[in-house]
């Protein structure tokens, strides 16, 4: 997907940044008031300032920018029946765009979303990306501009994502487990984190006599690169920009 580059007079910045780091910054926060916890349903949405939440595999998670608030969702993508067996409610995208709807006020211009997460491994499976594009089409349908970090890909190691909106400083922190993990075999770090680059290894899966394997290869670059290797969409509306 292309990155948008219109500008306005003030961009919300995403910023990838490393587990240490990013706990260091919720440390301080009541997650009774702060976190977007479990069971992550519509029903956990949270409104207010400096919220996040963590543990993001195949949810999908993100928030609208209001005002100087933050309306924060982290949502469970199971099915009614897979999902009552572990007492959450299942996908509603009726429900999770009457929850939206009554904490952001449409008329504000200002008015912006991130989106993150969801799978879609191979081109063949599709996985839960049908649902991401059901919350994709909410905000397309309320004509609230939105960036999205989307659709995962098999990348053969996959971390969990946690997530920070800053309202002072008006930034999506972003952090991935794999930072400074070691990976197979102890060989380097997984994902390195550093001030301006980042580190980090792609997997291309190949098959041979002795079944699947994964070839291992190491990359230098920006965060938009390291997130574009694990994402299949990756896009910026007008009112964001990589830090």
């Amino acid at each position: 997907m292309k990155i948008h580059t219109n500008s306005v007079n003030f961009q919300s910045k995403i910023k990838l940044v490393d587990m240490a780091a990013f706990n260091a910054k919720t440390k301080a926060l009541n997650p009774k008031k702060h976190e977007v916890g479990y069971p992550w349903t519509p029903e956990t949405m949270k409104q207010g300032k400096n919220l996040f939440t963590t543990q993001i595999m195949d949810c999908i998670a993100g928030g609208i920018v209001d005002n100087g608030k933050v309306a924060m969702f982290h949502l469970c993508t199971r099915h009614q029946k897979d999902a009552k067996k572990t007492r959450q409610k299942g996908f509603s995208i009726k429900e999770i765009e009457r929850r939206i709807l009554e904490k952001v006020n449409l008329e504000n211009e200002n008015l912006h979303a991130f989106i993150i997460g969801g799978f879609h491994t191979r081109e063949n499976s599709k996985y839960n990306v049908n649902k991401l594009n059901q919350i994709k089409n909410v905000f397309e349908k309320h004509k609230i501009p939105y960036s999205i970090l989307g659709a995962r890909r098999d990348v053969h190691y996959f971390g969990r994502y946690s997530i920070l909106f800053d309202n002072k400083e008006d930034t999506w922190y972003v952090a991935n487990t794999l930072s400074n993990s070691r990976g197979p075999n102890g060989d380097g770090a997984e994902l390195e984190v550093l001030e301006n680059s980042v580190n980090y290894h792609t997997y291309e899966q190949k098959y041979d006599r002795y079944g699947v394997r994964y070839d291992r290869k190491k990359h230098s670059g920006s965060a938009e690169d390291f997130l574009k290797s694990q994402f299949r969409q990756v896009a910026l509306c007008k009112f964001d920009s990589f830090a």
